[in-house]
């Protein structure tokens, strides 16, 4: 599996949970107003224009505004899961 793939899967279980979490229309908006990243109704990354790493932290900050420690757990096991992604937080 490719890194563009690797991001686009953690991307995708990233927006899938939170969707779980916070609701399907606020987990999408959020989602949506990330620069370069295009995603289905159901969560699913479509495309990805850009520096992945940048689009993950850009996602992963617009759930952490939001919901704080509980994106941050929910993007830690996922980064536990995904070894090739880089960790945002090591920046």
């Amino acid at each position: 599996m490719s890194e563009q793939e690797e991001y686009v899967k953690m991307l995708t279980d990233l927006i899938q949970k939170q969707m779980l979490v916070l609701g399907p229309k606020i987990a999408l908006d959020k989602a949506k107003k990330v620069a370069g990243l295009s995603v289905a109704e159901d969560g699913r990354v479509l495309s990805m224009a850009g520096d992945p790493q940048m689009i993950l932290k850009g996602v992963a900050n617009e759930y952490m505004a939001l919901s704080g420690q509980i994106a941050k757990m929910t993007l830690d096991t996922l980064l536990e899961k995904y070894p090739a992604v880089k960790n945002i937080a090591e920046e």
